[in-house]
């Protein structure tokens, strides 16, 4: 939105504070940020439609928490003129990560990757994007707190942000989703090296559970963050939109090899947890390998005394063993040292 935008300005003065204060649309609370190099200003309004318009010099940052309300929605489409088939993407959640270029504008839809806060688990949220001239507004799926220190940065006028473009902002967000992402990530591995210590000194099922459970995040997280690579090198193009400033180019390089190391470990990830699966059913064949080794050692040692037993278990008269006074104890004591011969011979092969 221009200086020349059809929104209203408030007859009220805006109060410059170092903490955002926010617009209610019942119970959901837009933090709204209007700064330039100079000021920075967090404007208290009744609605959308109220925030002033801004001069050629200054940017407009509205962070909507949650994206549930649809009048909320309705009013920031209106007052920025926001297509309906963006507001539907941004009210489903579950969209793919995509960019879409307009021609002063540009929508992004991002995965937020993070812990479940009390669990091992991660969670996942959508954030979206929309930029043009000197205004951006994201939208989260959920409250998060992973702005803030960014907000903070902007109000207390702390690194490059209130010194650049509305692209500057961008890059700075996007490059935090990132090192989100990152940080999942490390604790994703050392999640799979506690996994690899387990699979060494026992085989249990649940360990095969929690390997297909991390391939599944794995595959989910790839169809996320893989397309980042083709959305930043698309942001790079000056005939796709002229928001992006040469001078945010640089960083979305940097960022671009950010996205490869994330790619990188992720394939490094699933590779590991693949020759888990392997290395899982060979201990399991082993482990079913020494049970039918142990019942063929048993098998063999009782078919010779399972012969002697039936030979003299038939009821020939003429048999002499049978009437010897000998006999029966000959035989157990014969029976008892074929099998010690037999477990020795075994030994010696280390069959056991």
């Amino acid at each position: 939105m221009s200086s020349h935008s059809a929104v209203k300005l408030l007859e009220r003065r805006p109060r410059k504070q170092t903490t955002a204060e926010k617009i209610s649309y019942e119970g959901v609370k837009p933090t709204i940020l209007i700064y330039n190099s100079d000021t920075v200003e967090t404007p208290f309004y009744t609605a959308i439609k109220d925030i002033r318009a801004i001069r050629s010099d200054e940017c407009l940052w509205i962070d909507v928490p949650v994206t549930q309300d649809k009048a909320l929605l309705a009013d920031i489409s209106e007052c920025f003129k926001i297509h309906s088939l963006v507001v539907e993407d941004i009210e489903t959640t579950e969209q793919r990560t995509k960019l879409d270029v307009f021609e002063d504008a540009f929508f992004l839809v991002l995965k937020l990757i993070y812990p479940t806060r009390g669990t091992d688990e991660t969670s996942i949220d959508q954030i979206c994007f929309y930029m043009k001239k000197n205004i951006l507004i994201t939208f989260q799926q959920k409250p998060q707190a992973i702005f803030d220190a960014i907000k903070n940065r902007i109000c207390q006028n702390r690194g490059r942000i209130r010194k650049s473009n509305i692209d500057n902002l961008f890059y700075s967000l996007f490059d935090t989703i990132v090192e989100q992402y990152v940080d999942v990530l490390d604790g994703v591995g050392i999640k799979i090296e506690a996994l690899e210590r387990n699979l060494m000194e026992k085989l249990s099922r649940d360990s095969l559970e929690t390997i297909y459970e991390l391939k599944r995040e794995m595959l989910f997280y790839r169809s996320s963050i893989v397309p980042l690579k083709e959305i930043i090198v698309k942001l790079q193009k000056e005939e796709e939109t002229q928001i992006i400033q040469e001078g945010t180019i640089i960083y979305l390089k940097d960022l671009y090899d950010h996205v490869v190391q994330v790619n990188d470990t992720i394939d490094a990830y699933r590779e590991m947890l693949s020759s888990f699966i392997d290395f899982y059913m060979m201990l399991n064949s082993n482990a079913m390998n020494k049970v039918m080794k142990t019942l063929t050692i048993i098998s063999t040692i009782f078919i010779p005394l399972t012969f002697i037993v039936g030979l003299y278990g038939m009821n020939f008269k003429n048999m002499p063993e049978i009437h010897w006074k000998y006999g029966y104890i000959s035989v157990l004591i014969f029976m008892v040292t074929l099998t010690i011969i037999m477990l020795s011979c075994f030994k010696k092969k280390k069959w056991f």
